[in-house]
């Protein structure tokens, strides 16, 4: 009956490639998903992380308050920053020329 019929060949070769394409978007759609729940938590682990160093970062500052000495390594990373104050006062360049003043 199917070889005797053209539109009925035509419309079951129509089915199977639509089936054939749902299939692919279906599987395109899971690993997109997927790949959207990977991020979802990789977002997580760095917004955790991003919170732990900043907490810590705020204890050593509230620390630094009550112990200067640990102020060295809080300029080192940038964490607290010196005012105009407590920052050296840079070398003055002199001429090639020049003798010291007496």
């Amino acid at each position: 009956m199917l070889r005797n019929n053209p539109l009925a060949v035509g419309m079951v070769s129509l089915l199977f490639l639509i089936a054939l394409v749902s299939c692919w978007f279906t599987v395109w759609w899971y690993f997109g998903l997927r790949d959207l729940q990977l991020l979802k938590y990789q977002y997580q682990y760095m917004t955790k992380t991003t919170t732990t160093v900043q907490s810590l970062a705020n204890e050593a500052l509230e620390y630094s308050r009550r112990n200067p000495a640990i102020d060295p390594i809080l300029y080192q990373y940038e964490i607290k920053t010196r005012t105009a104050a407590s920052a050296p006062a840079p070398a003055q360049p002199t001429a090639p020329n020049s003798k010291p003043a007496r």
